[in-house]
């Protein structure tokens, strides 16, 4: 049964297959939009046209007074104009097609005009009507076409090398992608766009060693708008995919889609969301979104005042990005002031009781669909113990929670946030992350990311059937609604995060990692590369704190443990440390209790 939002008055405001939803945002053309527009306008505009010489011309055996004549000639140019501006619009590559033939409609058209118009001053409206008008709408489709064909070209690879298939290399409707960032959760997501067989080319940027074996790499400073944009461009791509946070809040996919460049993510305005959790907190109360009571602190006075008024557990969070690690809970009241000092504005808010989980929504700006719900640990120590972390670990499914948890926090927490930015005049187009806490008063918004979680990504993207390229470019180009219905792959994943010595407080680098091939041949496991690079000599080495995701997948949480964790102890690296009770029974029969 699809899930149906009423408006006081009772009537169905959506009604909707579960997965999706809608909200109605303004949408900013882009200048393809533009000129899609125009075209199918001028297609229009010749209707009025058309009925004038249908009922004004006499019937006449000579061509100048033949109305069928007429009147069939420019309707086909009419639903030429009107099938390449949609076309365009919808980047659909056929639109080379259609303006071509729309061309050559226009040129007999011309010709047409000046060869059988009467003698006098029909014969110069005539040819005034085919140079001013005709001839140079030709050549506008002519020039559509020209460069959506070397558009086409760009997009064709290079013949596969043996043991490898691009099924879809060299169809016009192939997709060049780039994606943004260097970590784990990039990696992920280059896996699975690489195991797409529409996107026949992949770039990252910058990329890590793990990412470079099935990508081309390219130096850019990935919050940089203007690099990220001139590469994009430079290297003809369909779609851009941002991976971390910092990029959206600098203004990386603005700078995107001012430039006509299909983005994957938020604008700088929308991934504000992450990027200030006052700000989170205020769409969230503005939204009625469920969350914790909470207060914005910005000297010490009132950051003493916050922590009496929520007392112990206290929890204590930076205001800005913090890579994960902004987030302090403690008993220890000298810790919470400690920390809010160093971080200057923050966010105090009472304590959530209650397991917490991640629920992923891609949005299109209209339409938004829940991915596969998953839990991660964020402390560094085994017991859920240590500080905080950007996550050491993840698995999915969540068997232990609610059926219908998605659903719930589509239609309770996803959608009235949305709703809330469109009105703020920001149309949400990418990922939307909602970290919640199942409390035993019901679910509560701990956070909101605009990305997807790390490591929680590396096990959902790893369930996920339905090809991602797809739906990456369905959320970018505004057309969700119409991509199938999610297909998830049967069993489990858990991923263990493999650290460097130091995590997370003074990570080391340039210490040699060994092992990745012998765990990446234990069967259900491979290996995510984060924190890597390669040194002078060609071997790699780490060079951030959390260096591995180890993931591994079976037939339940249990065999997809006994892979992962299989696999991370075949890898050697000085130092390196992962807990030991990611997606532990007993922590699991814990947690539904």
């Amino acid at each position: 049964m699809g899930l149906r939002l009423m408006s006081p008055a009772g009537e169905p405001l959506i009604d909707r297959r579960p997965r999706a939803l809608m909200c109605r945002p303004s949408r900013r053309p882009t200048w393809s939009a533009c000129i899609a527009l125009g075209l199918a306008s001028v297609g229009l505009g010749l209707l009025p046209w058309m009925i004038y010489l249908a009922t004004s011309l006499p019937a006449s055996s000579t061509a100048y007074h033949w109305a069928a004549a007429w009147v069939g000639l420019d309707a086909m140019e009419a639903a030429g104009l009107i099938g390449t501006g949609v076309l365009i619009y919808r980047r659909d590559p056929r639109y080379c097609l259609a303006s071509t033939a729309t061309a050559a409609l226009l040129l007999v058209d011309a010709w047409f005009d000046v060869t059988t118009a009467p003698p006098g001053s029909g014969a110069l409206a005539s040819l005034l009507m085919a140079a001013f008008a005709e001839v140079p709408a030709a050549a506008l489709c002519i020039g559509l076409a020209l460069s959506g064909l070397r558009r086409a070209g760009a997009r064709v690879q290079p013949p596969a090398a043996a043991g490898t298939s691009h099924d879809a290399a060299g169809r016009l409707c192939a997709v060049r992608v780039l994606l943004i960032g260097s970590g784990g959760r990039e990696h992920a997501l280059a896996r699975g766009l690489a195991r797409d067989s529409a996107v026949t080319d992949l770039h990252a940027a910058p990329g890590n060693p793990g990412i470079g074996a099935i990508a081309t790499l390219h130096d850019v400073v990935a919050t940089d708008p203007a690099a990220v944009t001139a590469l994009a461009a430079r290297l003809a791509a369909d779609l851009v995919v941002i991976g971390p946070e910092a990029p959206l809040v600098a203004g990386v996919a603005d700078a995107l889609r001012a430039a006509g460049i299909d983005c994957f993510g938020p604008d700088q305005g929308a991934a504000a969301i992450e990027g200030s959790k006052s700000f989170a907190k205020q769409v969230m109360s503005a939204a009625g979104v469920p969350t914790a009571a909470a207060a914005t602190c910005r000297s010490e006075s009132e950051v003493a005042a916050a922590l009496d008024r929520f007392g112990p557990p206290y929890v204590v969070k930076a205001d800005g990005l913090a890579a994960g690690k902004g987030v302090v809970v403690s008993t220890d009241r000298g810790a919470a002031m400690r920390h809010a000092e160093a971080c200057g504005t923050v966010v105090i808010e009472e304590f959530l009781d209650g397991p917490e989980v991640s629920v992923f929504a891609l949005a299109d700006g209209e339409t938004a669909v829940p991915l596969l719900p998953a839990q991660d640990y964020k402390r560094a120590q085994d017991g859920d113990i240590g500080p905080n972390t950007g996550g050491m670990g993840a698995y999915a499914p969540l068997s232990w929670a609610p059926p219908a948890l998605a659903e719930e926090t589509l239609a309770t927490v996803v959608m009235p946030a949305l709703e809330q930015l469109r009105l703020l005049g920001h149309p949400y187009s990418g990922l939307l992350y909602a970290g919640l806490a199942l409390t035993s008063r019901g679910v509560r918004v701990i956070e909101f990311n605009a990305r997807f979680g790390d490591p929680e990504a590396q096990v959902v993207l790893d369930r996920l059937g339905t090809p991602l390229g797809g739906l990456l470019e369905a959320c970018a180009q505004g057309d969700l609604s119409s991509a199938p219905a999610l297909d998830w792959l049967p069993g489990a994943a858990v991923t263990v995060v493999i650290a460097a010595e130091g995590y997370p407080a003074s990570p080391l680098h340039g210490d040699r990692i060994d092992g990745i091939d012998a765990a990446d041949h234990v069967p259900g496991s491979y290996v995510l590369q984060a924190g890597t690079a390669t040194d002078s000599a060609g071997h790699l080495v780490t060079s951030g704190g959390r260096v591995l995701n180890i993931v591994g997948s079976g037939r339940d949480i249990a065999a997809a443990r006994a892979s992962a964790y299989q696999a991370a102890g075949l890898i050697r690296l000085r130092g390196g440390w992962y807990r030991s009770d990611i997606a532990d029974p007993a922590h699991l029969a814990a947690t539904r209790a």
